[in-house]
């Protein structure tokens, strides 16, 4: 993973110091990280890439684009549930039995390679990080809370996952307290997060030698009830002089392989504040995309490493990979979509968390239940061995701007 942070370490502890404040119910503050050229804090030299090894090509995988000057490299995970039930903490068939035997660095130890060629990986954080189950109360009880242990943050760095969401459905299961112990924990970790919630909020830039990606998620129900707060986001991301807006919505019906009316509404809203791309978490299954008002939804990237269930529904997920192009002045000229095919588990129905890329006919099966909803004319491209399902350049929507 190219992440070249290092200079600002101690911008970033600043920017992440949490006070009381951090109970305000939105706050507008961005999260902002520069990518100067230095050596990255995971490895030394980047791994290289080794002939007969699929989808190591990284960056080099996307073909050169008319006008383009450089690329910036995207990868996007599904559902990332580091934590389990209260009541299935220390069983054996749990995660934390398998991190006991096998270290931090068991869950992406087989996409490892893959993330680290990339310039920025983002998953979608579905738990809280806390030690202790402050704030499970009658309010906030239900079927699944879901808590990992605060060191479980190592996971996502031995990982090189850099930034997650955290607008989703279980940041608040154990209500405020567990809301700020999940934040403390990414920001002291420089694990940079984003998402618009009941118990706090604020957005994310990625900068990179003066490209400035701006990253904004919601819940269905928060952006329903906040619809006026979600568009200042938007506002705010353009006052930011943001050349590209990346928005992650929380939506749908879980396992459900066709996405529903309440994903394509809060897309378009959010294509219509000005998101360049829209990408979807929480059905738990991989669904398909469409192209709407020139701007690409990629609707559910499914789970990932899913420690809630014991047990897996669906064998399939996949890494996305955006690369996102730029002409000489910087501004930008659109993206193209590479989906790497993975299994969640080993097993067939025992959930081991450690997802894993497939090849040959496992990878056109989990290409083609997103194909199942994926509609003409915005069908997806066929898979191509060893590099993934890469799909058309899209170009940028000129806003006027």
């Amino acid at each position: 993973m190219q992440r070249r942070m290092i200079g600002l370490l101690a911008v970033l502890t600043l920017l992440c110091a949490f006070s009381a404040a951090m109970a305000e119910p939105f706050n507008f503050a961005p999260r902002v990280t520069e990518a100067p050229a230095q050596t990255p804090l995971v490895q030394a030299t980047p791994t290289p890439v080794v002939a007969g090894i699929p989808y190591s090509l990284g960056i080099s995988a996307f073909p050169a684009e008319r006008g383009e000057s450089r690329k910036v490299l995207l990868s996007f995970l599904g559902d990332c549930t580091l934590g389990c039930n209260e009541i299935d903490h220390g069983k054996k068939k749990s995660l934390d039995y398998y991190i006991s035997e096998f270290g931090f660095g068991y869950c992406f130890e087989k996409v490892r390679y893959i993330l680290d060629r990339d310039d920025l990986t983002v998953g979608n954080l579905e738990c809280v990080l806390a030690d202790t189950p402050d704030g499970l109360d009658a309010r906030t009880k239900k079927t699944y809370n879901f808590r990992a242990y605060e060191s479980y943050v190592n996971i996502l760095k031995e990982g090189s996952v850099e930034a997650v969401t955290v607008a989703n459905n279980h940041i608040g299961d154990y209500g405020q307290p567990g809301f700020d112990a999940t934040v403390r924990v990414l920001c002291e970790n420089g694990v940079s997060w984003f998402g618009s919630t009941d118990w706090g909020g604020q957005f994310y830039i990625y900068e990179q030698d003066g490209v400035r990606i701006g990253l904004v998620g919601s819940h269905v129900s928060f952006y329903w009830q906040n619809v006026d707060q979600m568009k200042a986001v938007f506002d705010h991301l353009r006052e930011e002089n943001c050349q590209v807006i990346i928005a992650v919505i929380h939506a749908g019906v879980e396992y459900d392989k066709r996405h529903d009316d309440n994903q394509t509404k809060m897309a378009k809203r959010f294509i219509e504040w000005g998101a360049d791309i829209v990408i979807g978490h929480h059905p738990h299954v991989l669904q398909g995309f469409e192209v709407i008002d020139g701007v690409p939804i990629y609707y559910s990237l499914g789970n990932f490493v899913f420690a809630g269930n014991f047990l897996i529904k669906t064998k399939y997920t996949a890494i996305m990979q955006l690369a996102l192009s730029f002409a000489e002045d910087g501004s930008y000229l659109g993206s193209r979509a590479n989906f790497i095919p993975c299994r969640l588990s080993e097993h067939h129905e025992t959930n081991f968390f450690q997802p894993f890329p497939v090849t040959g006919v496992d990878a056109e099966r989990a290409i083609k239940q997103m194909q199942y909803d994926t509609k003409a004319p915005w069908l997806l491209r066929d898979y191509l061995e060893d590099i993934g399902a890469m799909q058309d350049f899209i170009p940028a929507v000129d806003r006027g701007l």
